[in-house]
């Protein structure tokens, strides 16, 4: 595996990259980084050019200067293909990179082969006016005992209930690593106007939730509805984080959705 850095117009991308064929981005949730696709990779690449970026403000890539909107993080993408020489890609991508995805797929459709979207965050709108009134938006305070890394732990626990405890870790590290401004991909996500968006893909679409994803699990037929070449899966037991808690299965319904999407 390749990892290097790509500069943009918005920053330095670092990036993971391996095997060779037709092309396969990977983007990540909020506030993970490409390494959220750490136990996948290794198998995409047996039949993929695999790649899987640190979007913009996470992982090892730059901070942005300002705010990102979705459509900030849309316009990287571009960028970054447009560096890498990839003129068409197929995309997968989960929560905040699920909103990117559907960005790039709905202002610049001639980029996109075939589109993946693991819990697609198209709320209940009770759901996220909810989310908006107690998600945790601060900037964590740095206590000289470490309590607050206990108590970021804990914050995590609760809204991760399903996820082991590597993984809850490989989550708060991401976190960590995005300093103060680690919910921007969050805010970005509930401001981003997605239901209008999603009606706009043409290409064939696959969206997937773990059937333990007690948020977007219920959510797969009305988000279905609204996408015109769409069909859905369900990953027995996966929860929030379903390429690192289900890789195999995982990875088996994307690569028979991309050589046969049946839609």
């Amino acid at each position: 595996m390749k990892r290097a850095y790509l500069d943009t117009p918005a920053g330095q991308i670092h990036y993971q990259t391996d095997g060779s064929g037709e092309p396969l981005l990977l983007i990540h949730k909020t506030s993970l980084s490409a390494d959220e696709y750490a136990e996948v990779i290794p198998l995409f690449a047996k039949s993929h050019r695999v790649i899987a970026m640190d979007t913009l403000g996470y992982g090892k890539s730059d901070k942005p200067s300002i705010v990102s909107y979705i459509e900030d993080y849309a316009q990287s993408i571009i960028d970054f293909l447009k560096s890498l020489g990839i003129k068409r890609t197929s995309l997968v991508g989960h929560l905040t990179g699920a909103s990117i995805a559907v960005e790039v797929t709905a202002s610049h459709p001639e980029w996109v082969n075939k589109l993946v979207l693991i819990s697609c965050p198209y709320y209940d709108p009770e759901v996220l006016e909810a989310r908006l009134k107690t998600y945790h938006f601060g900037v964590e305070e740095i206590k000289e005992d470490g309590s607050h890394l206990l108590e970021l732990w804990s914050r995590y626990r609760e809204t991760m209930p399903q996820a082991k405890p590597e993984n809850l870790q490989r989550t708060i590290l991401g976190y960590l690593m995005a300093g103060p401004r680690a919910h921007d991909g969050h805010q970005a996500v509930f401001r981003y106007p997605i239901e209008k968006r999603l009606r706009l893909i043409q290409c064939p679409t696959l969206l997937i939730s773990g059937g333990k994803d007690d948020i977007f699990h219920n959510r797969l037929q009305v988000t279905r509805d609204l996408i015109s070449r769409c069909r859905t899966e369900v990953i027995e037991g996966g929860g929030d984080l379903v390429p690192l808690e289900k890789p195999n299965e995982f990875v088996r319904v994307v690569l028979d959705f991309l050589s046969h999407p049946g839609v």
